[in-house]
């Protein structure tokens, strides 16, 4: 029997998606689960469970070719969470051979900023690219490269983990992985809070974001207060694309990519946004650069980009077969 679809699954740090794709790229079904469960065990058999109606739904598991699971902390190789801050089954967690076993089909693990760039390569804005660096801007930082046309895993499969380069604000704010001044701290949704938290803190100025009590304050808050031209908002947008575009332009030292393409509900934010790190990207670019690297804002979804990216790895690696 010809298998006819693949499922991807993004672990993200509150949902879990999950979704049936077939052999174009469609995502025909799709389903979610929370992803905070005090131990694995549970938090896998809530995938299960859920797994199991979607491929009932397609005729059985005989049609499914594989799985492909991200994580924040997956390790291509192993097939295993190595650190997972966010939850409390913190640890080096075989969570690719634990959902194998339970299928019975092959399961890929992988990064989720590396997902994303693969399904933007395959179906999204970077198609045609054999060179670019995907940013993913949400509630972490991370980054997905692509050289040649492959992703870059680099030798101990976590060269992605961009969120946690230091930006030198000299501000002293501490990330959720207990070092000071991460580019996540600055640019993830929960940086932005905090970066308007303290200029309501320094500034008198007016705001409709003093209407809500500090302690509920959310990235949706600020976004709407942007788009609706408050200052403030506004400033803490101008604030978080200066530090991005400046880590940009010195990330095309390193790299010289075709395009940073940039996803995530921080990315897609508002057009302040996206001017501020060009603004910043330039004024800061060493000038034999200028003019060859585009920054886009992907067109697709960050979940979505990351069920299909993670849906092509469930087709092309069998890394831990049921």
């Amino acid at each position: 029997m010809t298998k006819t679809y693949a499922i991807g699954i993004d672990m993200g740090n509150s949902i879990t998606s999950i979704g049936i794709v077939d052999t174009q790229g469609n995502i025909i079904n799709k389903s979610s689960v929370n992803s905070n469960h005090q131990h694995i065990t549970e938090y896998i058999d809530s995938i299960y469970n859920h797994l199991s109606i979607l491929i009932e739904q397609q005729g059985g598991i005989d049609n499914i070719k594989g799985v492909g699971i991200s994580s924040p902390d997956g390790n291509y190789f192993t097939g295993c969470v190595e650190f997972a801050p966010e939850h409390s089954w913190r640890g080096n967690t075989p969570i690719a051979q634990i959902l194998a076993d339970k299928l019975q089909v092959p399961v890929t693990l992988t990064n989720s900023a590396n997902a994303a760039a693969m399904g933007e390569m395959e179906y999204g804005i970077a198609q045609g690219m054999k060179d670019f660096i995907l940013i993913s801007l949400d509630d972490e930082v991370c980054r997905g490269a692509v050289a040649n046309g492959e992703i870059i895993y680099g030798h101990n499969i976590f060269s992605g983990k961009s969120g946690h380069i230091n930006v030198h604000n000299d501000r002293g704010r501490v990330c959720k992985c207990g070092r000071k001044d991460c580019l996540e701290a600055y640019c993830s949704a929960d940086g932005i809070i905090t970066t308007a938290l303290e200029l309501l803190t320094s500034s008198k100025e007016t705001s409709t974001l003093r209407n809500i009590p500090q302690n509920e304050l959310t990235f949706e808050n600020i976004y709407e207060a942007s788009i609706q031209g408050d200052s403030l908002a506004k400033e803490a947008f101008r604030f978080t694309g200066d530090i991005l575009g400046q880590l940009l332009s010195d990330l095309i030292a390193y790299s010289s990519p075709k395009a940073f393409i940039l996803s995530g509900k921080v990315a897609k934010s508002n057009e302040h946004f996206i001017q501020a790190i060009e603004k910043s990207f330039k004024d800061n670019l060493l000038q034999i650069y200028a003019g060859k690297t585009k920054i886009l804002t992907s067109d697709i979804e960050n979940s979505e980009a990351i069920i299909l990216g993670t849906s092509l790895l469930a087709c092309n690696s069998n890394l831990v077969d049921a």
